[in-house]
């Protein structure tokens, strides 16, 4: 067995990526007072804003590497050869997804009066909480990173994807040994801006030692068009990162904004709880998505729709498991300090109840993304969005209850329903 393969190394950091988000979530739980938890998702949540600058673009950008690398060839310092008119494409397009990213990190920016506005509004009644700085820290941090993400994917589309998720493994170990010392040191606010300043370094530094010719001759080269080659896929998957975001991200602003602190601190941490668990179980079926996608792009349309279901189903029984085994854990611990920091047990399940359609609409996406298909995006974010108008009406006076029935009534019922339209239509 081949431990240095591309698929190890992938399995690697993405198990490292799952163990450290428990360690994480722990650590929060056991340094941080119930406010502060509160605070810390609700900066956690605010933050993720900065994906409404990127929508599905980081993605997109190992596809279309992949599409205009073949012929050419990324030798060491990161000289790229022959030379010839797909070269000064590909480098026109890393000069381009640099100059985007750049704009973008000082778009970020604005990140921070938005956050003091939010926080200084927020109806938590709590004046002794520190987030100024912390807030600030967090969003530099994360404009400092952008720039890196465009080169990252560029470089994994060339094939390098155990170089890529090496370094990966590295931010992610260094983001999560500065948070939890953070956290230990009675500084945990500050801990949310580690793993963007853990990209940063450690991108950076690999780039300007491993790819620096590759960021050079990419500087002054033109003839690479967004409206022409990224535009038409990006406008299919902008609509599915914008539900996600908001599916992930607002409920946790919601009740911080409308109801208190702890209880957002509650939601944010079985919010991040119930996406682990769920992130790993359907890792079953994305493991096997470029075997469903090759047969699809073969014309084996059957072989991979029974691929598919295969996994799918395999997926979902997974996620029941562990979805039970976590509201059991949470059942037996009751009346423990580490329990009073997330969801009680019936509030929970209604969660583990709207995360099971969110995770089960993911993987349903990429078997019609496949097939080049996109037939629930649009569905699927104005469901989100009505869940999210909803959640704001009810939260002021039924708190994470009234957030959880407004996505469990929407969202879950108008996904599920959905899914099973777009799926015999298909068929």
């Amino acid at each position: 067995m081949n431990l240095s393969s591309p698929a190890h190394i992938v399995l690697l950091q993405k198990g490292w990526q799952a163990l450290s988000g428990f360690v994480t979530a722990l650590l929060v739980a056991y340094f941080l007072s119930p406010e502060e938890q509160g605070y810390y998702y609700a900066i956690g949540s605010l933050l993720s804003g900065y994906i409404l600058l990127d929508l599905g673009l980081s993605g997109l950008l190992v596809q279309i590497s992949a599409r205009m690398f073949p012929g050419l060839e990324l030798r060491a310092g990161g000289q790229l050869a022959p030379p010839g008119a797909a070269r000064s494409s590909f480098l026109a397009m890393v000069g381009w997804s640099r100059r985007w990213y750049a704009k973008a990190s000082l778009l970020a920016l604005l990140l921070i009066p938005i956050g003091f506005v939010y926080f200084s509004f927020a109806k938590t009644g709590l004046q002794d909480i520190n987030w100024q700085w912390p807030w600030v820290l967090v969003v530099i941090a994360v404009a400092l990173s952008m720039p890196v993400y465009p080169l990252i994917s560029v470089i994994e589309g060339t094939g390098r994807i155990a170089e890529v998720y090496l370094v990966r493994l590295a931010h992610y170990g260094l983001g999560a040994l500065l948070a939890w010392t953070l956290l230990a040191s009675d500084l945990g606010l500050y801990a949310p801006a580690m793993a963007p300043l853990a990209v940063a370094l450690t991108a950076f530094a690999w780039l300007r030692l491993h790819h620096c010719a590759l960021l050079d001759d990419a500087e002054s080269r033109t003839g690479f068009s967004w409206r022409d080659q990224v535009w038409p896929l990006q406008k299919r998957v902008a609509l599915s990162w914008l539900a996600s975001y908001a599916f992930l991200n607002t409920p946790t602003l919601i009740v911080f904004y409308f109801s208190d602190a702890v209880s957002a601190g509650q939601l944010g941490l079985s919010i991040i709880i119930a996406n682990i668990l769920g992130s790993l179980c359907a890792s079953w079926l994305i493991a096997k998505v470029p075997r469903i996608t090759h047969l699809a792009a073969q014309g084996h349309g059957e072989d991979s729709k029974r691929l598919f279901l295969s996994e799918f189903r395999k997926a979902v029984l997974l996620m029941l498991v562990a979805y039970g085994a976590g509201i059991a854990a949470v059942w037996l611990i009751g009346g423990t300090s580490i329990a009073n920091r997330i969801l009680p047990p019936f509030e929970l399940t209604m969660l583990f109840g709207v995360f099971m359609v969110f995770h089960g609409v993911s993987m349903l996406a990429v078997y019609f993304r496949a097939n080049n298909q996109e037939p629930m995006a649009l569905t699927v974010t104005l469901s989100t969005l009505a869940s999210v108008l909803l959640a704001c009406f009810l939260a002021t006076d039924y708190g994470v209850l009234g957030v959880l029935n407004s996505f469990l009534a929407i969202y879950g019922g108008v996904c599920v329903i959905a899914m099973y339209l777009a799926w015999i239509s298909h068929e």
